[in-house]
């Protein structure tokens, strides 16, 4: 069982690291610039950059900890056949 060990860890490497790197991959590929907002008239422009900063960062931080779960749940199975 150390081939699941070690996919789980790998898979759960890639969930860290996406989380740990969510603003240099939010600020790479330009994901600010297509969130879509509600209450645009209610927010200033800074705010409004801020505002899309924020919640594409937090978007990217999700999909990395979705990534992280299966290699949690991969390597619970392998432990639990030992």
């Amino acid at each position: 069982m150390p081939v699941l060990e070690i996919l789980a860890g790998l898979i759960m490497a890639a969930g860290v690291a996406m989380v740990a790197a969510a603003k240099k991959i939010v600020k790479k590929f330009g994901l600010d610039k297509k969130v879509t907002t509600e209450h645009e008239s209610e927010l200033d422009e800074s705010e409004l950059e801020e505002y899309r900063m924020l919640k594409a960062t937090v978007n990217v931080k999700l999909y990395g900890m979705l990534v992280f779960l299966p290699g949690v749940i991969l390597l619970l199975i392998a432990f639990n056949r030992m």
